[in-house]
């Protein structure tokens, strides 16, 4: 059996809700949870203050003792005190290769978006792809060409081999007795492409991810083609102390068990 952990977690541009820039405390976060994969949004990299510029996302990965990758959204911006190119990115407890950015549709008068993809090149989760991103905060139409523009792109790069989304998907992932009645466009499309919303298939507790403090709605997902998702084992927000501080969103946690190692899976035929 190969068992794995993946954490999607929006760091609010490296912001605390205290307004600190703490890398030790989001390497604690992510350190207790045991996530393998972690994907990660509103990264700033590299930052640069009045006096300094440097990386935390590199600090961060050095801290965990993971691999990482960026993929930058092509606009700046700022924390408090700081500021730099933001984007996505991916740490991996195991070496990443195949790093992919690609930029989605973008609307006039929206923000660049964009999709970050990298594939685990070694260990137990080798040829297991990651793509992470973080869709349009005001409107479901922008995120719809969005998550469009992400399912082409997951179809060419992936190639039927085994992957999963994760991210902000600023869409309200409805939750109670009588969410199945209140699915967003957005969630649709991934539905009808194949694709299972991981909390919905094997979530506990409420599952909501922001304000992390007060959570109200879930915005955080991750999704697992069809074929796979017979793995998914659990799925759960993280609230504790730290995660009330540390973001303002809290990080989703997906767990799965492979039978075999995912390289070793066929491709779904295309």
């Amino acid at each position: 059996m190969s068992s794995i952990r993946v954490m999607t977690y929006n760091i609010h541009r490296w912001a605390g809700r205290d307004q600190r820039l703490d890398i030790a405390r989001l390497a604690s976060v992510i350190s207790a949870s045991g996530a393998d994969i972690v994907g990660l949004n509103e990264v700033l990299h590299p930052v640069t203050t009045a006096s300094n510029t440097y990386a935390p996302l590199a600090e961060l990965a050095n801290q965990l003792g993971m691999w990482y990758a960026f993929g930058p959204s092509g606009w700046m911006d700022y924390g408090p005190g700081w500021q730099g190119p933001v984007g996505n990115a991916v740490l991996s407890r195991y070496p990443l290769s195949d790093v992919v950015n690609t930029v989605l549709p973008q609307l006039p008068s929206t923000k660049r978006r964009s999709l970050l993809s990298a594939t685990v090149s070694d260990g137990p989760l080798s040829g297991l792809t990651a793509f992470v991103t973080h869709l349009d905060h005001a409107l479901e139409l922008t995120r719809l060409a969005q998550i469009r523009g992400v399912l082409r792109r997951m179809a060419h790069l992936a190639h039927g081999h085994p992957h999963f989304l994760m991210g902000d998907f600023n869409t309200p992932g409805f939750v109670g007795p009588r969410s199945r009645q209140f699915v967003p466009p957005v969630l649709q499309a991934m539905h009808v492409a194949g694709y299972r919303d991981a909390f919905r298939v094997v979530g506990r507790g409420h599952g909501r991810t922001f304000p992390s403090h007060s959570p109200m709605v879930r915005i955080d997902f991750q999704f697992v083609p069809e074929r796979w998702a017979h793995g998914l084992t659990k799925a759960e927000t993280v609230g504790n102390d730290l995660t009330h501080h540390a973001s303002d969103h809290r990080p989703l946690l997906v767990e799965w068990t492979w039978p075999e190692a995912p390289a070793r899976l066929a491709p779904v035929a295309a």
